[in-house]
């Protein structure tokens, strides 16, 4: 095993595991020095959120600068 990393390198959900598939996820994170490529999906899922919110309001401020304001 040596210096402890090689644990949760490749994760196996054995049946002796108590943790979620999701605390799991957040080990492995850990595990690998928390590069984006092991990131837990719900890390994911609020970056996705965000991007779309931002990408909505970039698109509000735009339309509502070219079509002169809010309507009224």
């Amino acid at each position: 095993m040596g210096d402890g990393r090689q644990a949760c390198v490749g994760v196996d959900p054995s049946d002796d595991d108590p943790r979620t598939e999701s605390q799991r996820e957040w080990a492995n994170w850990a595990a690998h020095g928390y590069r984006k490529q092991y990131q837990p999906r719900s890390v994911l899922r609020i970056g996705l959120v965000w991007s779309v919110l931002l990408a909505a309001l970039l698109l509000a401020v735009f339309w509502f600068a070219f079509h002169g304001g809010l309507p009224g």
